[in-house]
């Protein structure tokens, strides 16, 4: 039984619901730190954003007619302690928190915070399932071996990841559309935006035969859609995915054995205008929703 007030208000949790802690599948948790996001700040603010707007988002699901406090059922943690200024110790102290989730047999959900912190997740991820691959929607290609002098700045997170992985074999990127000439080597991890609007049930089969049968982390940039939806993060890009397109990639997740891990990180939201978090949580609940089964 949870200590509660007398007249409670709303919870200030994500979905703004007590859940119970032993029935849900997945744990979730915030890192609110932005110490390396290189053109706006503001992720460090994204838990919150996401908290804030979950509690104006329903639960029940049009789509799939799920309620996904209940299947698969959420529980907030709350933010973990970040090291501020220090990226690398709190990538450390994310594969801590996400080591202790799985240990516990549920699905680590987090809410960012800057990009390059998904390596600790990945790195803890690999540890349980050996066979991992690594599922991003991104706009960047996050595959610089060092940026800014910092090897686990945000613009590195994914080559850090793969390295726990067994390469980027295991990785596979979708909304690509802003990569260096370093990260060009790894154009055959990528589904460009532009490939998207050619072939889209091209670029639907390719993820598809990627995730079949495999342990998947998935891994949401929000600056993966279009900055016309998704406004509110550190890196905007034009010529994003939509709303209906990003959706359609979800699904084709279902085709995966396990979804290990999940997060959504990059979300700044903007003063005065909640339309970025408004659509990021909504895109969080529909992707649980499409991948409950999964969890």
């Amino acid at each position: 039984m949870f200590p509660q007030l007398k007249y409670p208000g709303v919870p200030h949790n994500f979905g703004g619901i007590l859940t119970d802690p032993v029935k849900a599948k997945i744990l979730c948790f915030g890192i609110p730190f932005d110490s390396t996001t290189s053109y706006r700040g503001g992720a460090k603010h994204g838990p919150l954003g996401l908290r804030l707007a979950s509690q104006q988002t329903e639960t029940y699901d049009i789509l799939t007619e799920a309620n996904i406090f209940e299947d698969p059922g959420i529980y907030d943690l709350g933010d973990m302690d970040v090291v501020r200024g220090h990226v690398e110790k709190t990538v450390l102290r994310v594969g801590d928190e996400v080591e202790n989730i799985l240990q516990q047999k549920k699905t680590p959900l987090i809410l960012g915070g800057e990009h390059g912190l998904t390596a600790g997740a990945v790195k803890a991820s690999s540890k349980f399932f050996k066979d991992l691959k690594v599922v991003v929607f991104d706009a960047h290609g996050d595959l610089r071996d060092e940026y800014e002098g910092d090897k686990f700045n945000h613009a590195c997170g994914m080559k850090r990841s793969s390295e726990f992985i067994g390469g980027t074999k295991n990785l596979l990127e979708i909304g690509i559309r802003e990569i260096c000439e370093e990260e060009s080597q790894f154009r055959d991890r990528m589904i460009f935006s532009h490939e998207i609007r050619e072939n889209i049930d091209e670029a639907l089969g390719k993820v598809k035969k990627f995730v079949s049968n495999s342990n998947v982390y998935v891994s949401i940039d929000i600056d993966f859609m279009d900055l016309s939806i998704v406004p509110g993060t550190g890196t905007p890009q034009p010529n994003g995915l939509f709303y209906h397109e990003a959706l359609e990639f979800i699904k084709q997740l279902k085709n995966s054995k396990k979804i290990v891990g999940m997060d959504l990180m990059e979300l700044a939201p903007l003063p005065g205008n909640v339309a970025s978090e408004a659509a990021a949580t909504k895109f969080l609940f529909q992707s649980i929703a499409q991948l409950r089964k999964n969890f």
